[in-house]
């Protein structure tokens, strides 16, 4: 049996394209599942202790594979929504991470 594979998703979103952000994140959870995404987590940042400027958020979603992953970023439908999802974060970064055994 494969182990699942986590994205973690960090994230800023940009306060002056608040209809794009929310367009985003309304659309993404019904293709994440489509792949069988997971929701993990979802975290608040209260400060960066070392390095780097503040993101707003990180989330943790399972997906069953990094195939799957691959599948979403891949979507025709996801790929539409990337010039919306670029307007609706001033930062935005992925990984693509597992469990060390």
């Amino acid at each position: 049996m494969e182990q699942p594979v986590f994205l973690i998703i960090e994230a800023t979103p940009n306060p002056s394209e608040m209809d794009a952000l929310k367009s985003y994140q309304s659309q993404t959870p019904p293709l994440a599942k489509k792949y069988g995404a997971m929701p993990v987590a979802n975290y608040d940042v209260q400060a960066v202790l070392f390095g780097g400027t503040k993101p707003g958020v990180f989330s943790v979603l399972s997906f069953p594979s990094r195939a799957a992953i691959d599948g979403l970023f891949s979507d025709p439908a996801y790929q539409e929504l990337i010039p919306i999802r670029d307007l609706g974060f001033t930062e935005l970064k992925f990984y693509v991470v597992n469990e060390r055994l």
